[in-house]
């Protein structure tokens, strides 16, 4: 499973940097575009901003992955046993799975919404729901992260490292 994992996140780490030089390109043209040429590109500035969400939702994974997200330990410091800080490191991978289910089923209602109405960008005429994807897509992807850590932690598997 370890490699599966490997193997899954060197994948999305590079989609995440293809999205960045892809990002990085467009915003550069754009800026040859209005200085040298005085001329504005369209679609640029548009899309952009959807590679950008993209990237941000697709981020969080690979943070999940490296333990790289914001934590409060304080309450690891006030509880100095091991059994107690796993039991508090149950409840937040809970309260997160809990919330990645939420953001899905949310996220998925909302991709609904957005289709039934044809809602589509304004510059580039593109569908909302490509971009609005990355709400649950993103958030399947960090549950199943939230699901593996939490197991490896309940049966001190040392493949906890999503």
């Amino acid at each position: 499973m370890e490699k599966i994992i490997k193997k899954y996140n060197k994948i999305e780490e590079n989609v995440l940097v293809f999205s960045l030089v892809l990002n990085v390109i467009v915003i550069f043209i754009q800026v040859i575009m209005r200085t040298v040429f005085n001329k504005s590109l369209a679609f640029s500035e548009e899309l952009s901003r959807y590679i950008f969400i993209w990237q941000i939702w697709l981020g969080a994974s690979i943070a999940f992955a490296n333990n790289e997200h914001i934590n409060v330990d304080i309450i690891f410091s006030i509880f100095k046993s091991e059994k107690s800080k796993k039991i508090i490191n149950l409840i937040v991978n809970i309260i997160l799975i809990l919330f990645n289910i939420f953001l899905i089923t949310e996220g998925f209602k909302l991709l609904g919404s957005m289709n039934a109405r044809g809602t589509t960008s304004s510059g580039m005429r593109l569908p909302l729901v490509y971009v609005y994807a990355s709400l649950p897509i993103s958030s399947i992807i960090v549950l199943i992260r939230l699901i593996w850590m939490t197991y490896c932690d309940l049966f001190n598997n040392k493949e906890s490292e999503v």
